[in-house]
């Protein structure tokens, strides 16, 4: 008997590109007999209270319900549209088998209400609930999500991990609890079926199919393993997909829907420049100038990455690249483990150019071994390139003062090594870290030096997309002020605690 299965992306979300989860697995399922569709409930969402979005966002994106508010009007509105949507979805998919994909820590909220919804209208389902979101920690408990959601929720099986590889197995053994499922490994890639868009209402997206992007996997882990990053705690080793493969999904995705924007989930889309190249190679020669797709990338020196290179990327549709700068100093860039140097930069950025591929530079100030000379570097970089900065070719994005997250993979790591301690009693802690060994990077310095660099991006001509963070930090008079009180009262600085076993694996900038 062919089992049923209804796969839902769980708000929030962004409205800007279509889940990309829901799809794979359909996709996965449908290649093993399943009968397999995918719902994005986001979108449903949104379509329901255009108007008054992001209001939604705040209230679920910042824990409103699992906080408590479950009271307020407002809450219990949406609350009950959400569950007239979702009754529909079910009596008339009739599912034997529902899967929650929670994207981020943006979803957790929803996941509460709604995995009791789904067991109230159709109690014998088996529901699974996945995605990286799980992955992070709740502050008084110190478990994942997925553990403590396992205490109280009506969910048959919580899945952390890639899907790829051993969903099937969960699904017809009826797993309970949690599962941990071990990284993908390349094969598990190359074997990885099409993305399947069975169930997707295109039209709710945009009003026209070009405004938004299609999400689209090449890779997964990355090639470096920078000290400030998470992502090896989730892909110890970078694993991708056949170039051709890749491209043929690209390819064919335009002509079933005529999509032809596209964006990559990988943390590196040229990770392997030999897959890069075959990518590039299989869409030109069929579809030259006519796909047009952003992802993240490695500035990579001229020896590795040729001419050649930028041209067949440009050809095959490469519109725009994110691109983990990080730093103007070289010195620094080589504490964080980046292994390219200012030159490097350069000719990633001219030939970027040359081709017309925008770019974004991902950036911050305040790393622990950051000097003043090192900070002037970072302001020379910006001053260095100015001559590109014509028509919002490269936009600069830069995150707020160094954070240093307790329990982060960097301080488990560095913490020791960099002579780190937060004052753990402060909620601002994150910002307020010291160092026993780099005593002249205080707070007030990172502080002094987010700002110089916040109107050197300004000044400079570069298109500014800090525009998030800056609004987050328009207190910072207010948390220069709670830094100066704690400190001038000589409270004791309390040393980081043991490292934690799970950490926050999502993707942060």
């Amino acid at each position: 008997m062919t089992k049923k299965v209804l796969t839902i992306a769980v708000p929030i979300l962004s409205i800007e590109t279509v889940p990309y989860g829901p799809a794979v697995i359909n996709g996965l399922l449908k290649n093993q007999g399943y009968d397999s569709v995918a719902w994005d409930l986001n979108i449903e969402l949104y379509h329901s209270y255009s108007t008054d979005w992001n209001q939604i966002v705040d209230l679920f994106g910042n824990r409103a319900y699992r906080a408590g508010d479950t009271t307020s009007l407002g809450i219990r509105k949406i609350l009950k549209t959400i569950k007239l949507l979702v009754r529909h979805k079910l009596l008339e998919e009739q599912p034997d088998i529902v899967l929650l994909s929670i994207f981020s820590s943006q979803s957790l909220d929803l996941v509460v209400p709604l995995s009791s919804m789904i067991k109230e209208i159709l109690p014998d389902c088996y529901v699974v609930a996945g995605g990286r979101g799980l992955d992070n920690i709740e502050k008084k408990s110190s478990v994942s999500y997925a553990e403590l959601y396992n205490q109280y929720l009506p969910v048959d099986c919580w899945y952390l991990g890639d899907a790829e590889n051993n969903l099937i197995n969960v699904l017809d053994s009826r797993t309970t609890g949690v599962f941990v499922s071990p990284p993908v490994n390349s094969e598990d890639l190359e074997m990885l079926p099409q993305a399947s868009w069975d169930g997707y209402d295109l039209s709710l997206y945009r009003a026209k199919k070009n405004e938004f992007r299609f999400p689209i996997i090449g890779s997964k882990g990355c090639v470096r393993d920078c000290t400030f990053c998470d992502v090896a705690a989730s892909w110890p080793k970078y694993v991708y997909r056949r170039g051709e493969d890749i491209g043929k999904e690209m390819v064919d995705t335009y002509h079933e829907t005529g999509i032809k924007r596209f964006e990559f989930t990988d943390n590196l889309v040229n990770g392997s420049i030999k897959n890069f190249r075959k990518m590039n190679q299989y869409i030109s020669e069929r579809l030259p100038n006519t796909l047009d797709y952003i992802g993240y990338a490695i500035c990579r020196p001229k020896n590795e990455f040729t001419k050649i290179d930028f041209q067949q990327a440009a050809l095959a549709g490469a519109s725009k690249f994110k691109v983990g700068i990080e730093t103007g100093s070289d010195r620094v860039r080589y504490d964080l483990k980046k292994k390219f140097t200012n030159d490097d930069i350069s000719w990633f950025a001219e030939n970027c150019h040359e081709n017309k591929i925008n770019q974004i530079w991902l950036m911050f100030v305040g790393y622990p071994t950051e000097t003043e000379e090192d900070f002037e570097d970072s302001i020379n970089l910006l001053k260095n390139h100015k001559h590109l900065t014509g028509n919002g070719e490269i936009t600069v994005f830069l995150s707020l003062p160094m954070m240093l997250t307790n329990g982060s993979a960097f301080m488990q790591k560095y913490s020791e090594e960099y002579g780190l301690s937060h004052n753990q009693s402060d909620p601002w802690a994150d910002f307020f870290w010291t160092s026993s060994i780099y005593t002249k990077n205080t707070f007030n310095v990172r502080v002094s030096r987010w700002k110089r660099f916040v109107e050197a991006i300004d000044k400079y001509g570069y298109s500014n997309q800090s525009t998030q963070q800056a609004a987050k930090f328009l207190d910072i008079a207010g948390l220069e002020e709670r830094y100066k009180e704690i400190y001038s009262n000589g409270q004791k600085i309390i040393p980081i605690s043991a490292p934690s076993t799970y950490v926050n694996k999502e993707t942060h900038l």
